[in-house]
């Protein structure tokens, strides 16, 4: 295959017809066409998608196939794969839901990445650009994959991390959508192990851009795309407060400063004054944080005791004294939550002066202390179960198919919960969304919301 162009399909299997899940581009497969352009010199064309996917994968014909996917959308995947297994195409699977849970590798994969994936799938295309197909004896000497063996699912060594990260090139931009609202990350990992997130399970430990990188991609950003708002979508983006102050410095040498806003993600307990303040001269104008409960046995129970209920009532003040938009997440259903504490958590917000806030069901994900407990409780398999239940939006969902790890409520009560709090967040955000920092995004929001709307009641 060294005489022609080798054609790179790579696919993110998300559920079109939701709102959330088509708003932004996946920036994890643009980084493996970065890494590939930098170090494969032989000519590779390549495509990301994640819609019109068959439609779009009989126009492009390629010769190798990549799919990533979250657990909720693993269905989709399966199917995507088999698709091009089909017409002999080989596919590679990667992605949170195939590294936490290897085993379900489907039949149609060549193989599949475990966790960090760059350079996996970088060898990947450099075997089979060398020999035009693949040989299973060269795919298990490749780090960081699992792949068919004798009708079974087996593993190569696992791979190790990048321990330098710059050496990551900037993602392939030039192959996404890239609005005047655009994202970035800035490092991979979390300190912390909530028991419903499986992020920190992927990427395993805490790893940081240098600050000098994360600004020129900014500049970047800035000066070659247009961008006026940039979400960094790390975990905890504010982890490591001198990068922080790096960072903020490189951006007032660059004059950065006023010309893009931030918002970021950020935990309760490390909210202070000092890291409000640089976050202020920064430009980040909205902070985002999963402040999950309003009960102190239900936060110690998600959040593994490291954040109080105190905590969450001080992070939204601080950050509301510097005039930065404080926006929060919430959870309920945990497995011992009580009617009581689930109505702590609806007058928290009430009273916590927020910004915007959403709810969620709790949501057992592979590779979580949730996950495991459920897979004792029989809530969940590993083998011929339905992904999709796995959606942490129940109001997209039938009542049946929510999975219910809650003892102490009937799926009846906490769907009306649910759906309680969905009405105080309907008021609530509305009444606060006109002064957001981010109502520019409202035309764009609403017109996808509508859409989603519209086919959900043409599905019921």
């Amino acid at each position: 295959m060294t005489n022609k162009s080798t054609k790179i399909l790579l696919i993110n299997a998300i559920n079109t017809s939701v709102e959330v899940e088509t708003r932004y581009p996946n920036l994890g497969l643009a980084y493996l066409v970065s890494v590939i352009r930098k170090n494969i010199k032989e000519k590779v064309e390549f495509k990301i998608i994640d819609r019109d996917v068959l439609k779009e994968g009989v126009k492009f014909k390629p010769d190798l196939v990549g799919i990533t996917s979250v657990s909720q959308n693993y269905n989709l995947a399966i199917e995507y794969a088999k698709y091009f297994y089909k017409k002999n195409i080989p596919v590679i699977m990667g992605g949170i839901h195939i590294t936490l849970l290897p085993k379900t590798l489907p039949k149609y994969c060549i193989a599949g990445c475990i966790g960090e994936g760059e350079k996996t799938f970088e060898e990947l295309v450099r075997l089979f650009i060398d020999k035009g197909k693949f040989f299973d004896k060269d795919i298990k000497m490749v780090d960081g994959v699992v792949y068919w063996s004798k009708g079974e699912v087996a593993a190569s060594r696992p791979r190790e991390l990048h321990k330098v990260l710059d050496e990551i090139p900037f993602p392939a931009r030039d192959l996404v959508t890239v609005d005047k609202h655009s994202y970035m990350f800035t490092s991979r990992g979390c300190p912390y192990r909530c028991s419903f997130c499986a992020s920190s399970r992927f990427w395993d430990k805490l790893r940081f851009f240098s600050a000098e990188y994360v600004v020129d991609e900014i500049e970047i950003l800035v000066n070659d795309y247009g961008v006026e708002m940039i979400s960094f979508f790390d975990d905890l983006f504010v982890a490591n407060f001198e990068r922080l102050n790096e960072i903020y410095k490189l951006l007032k040498k660059k004059n950065l400063i006023g010309r893009v806003r931030f918002t970021c993600s950020c935990r309760a307990n490390l909210v202070n004054k000092r890291l409000v303040k640089l976050l202020k001269k920064m430009g980040v104008v909205s902070v985002g944080m999963g402040l999950e409960s309003g009960n102190e046995e239900v936060l110690s129970y998600l959040k593994g005791g490291t954040v109080s209920v105190k905590h969450n009532y001080q992070a939204v003040r601080l950050l509301k004294e510097e005039g930065i938009s404080a926006n929060a997440s919430f959870v309920i259903g945990s497995p011992m939550e009580t009617k009581m504490q689930v109505m702590d958590t609806y007058n928290f917000i009430k009273k916590s002066n927020l910004d915007l806030f959403d709810v969620y069901i709790l949501t057992p994900y592979p590779g979580t202390p949730v996950w495991d407990y459920a897979l004792k409780r029989k809530l969940v398999a590993v083998n011929d179960f339905d992904w999709s239940r796995l959606n942490v939006n129940a109001y997209q969902m039938d009542k049946k198919d929510i999975i219910l790890v809650s003892e102490k409520l009937t799926t009846e009560e906490l769907v009306g919960y649910y759906n309680k709090f969905r009405r105080l967040r309907l008021v609530h955000n509305v009444l606060k969304v006109l002064r957001h920092p981010m109502a520019g995004d409202l035309p764009k929001l609403a017109y996808g919301m509508a859409k989603e709307s519209i086919r959900r009641l043409i599905k019921n």
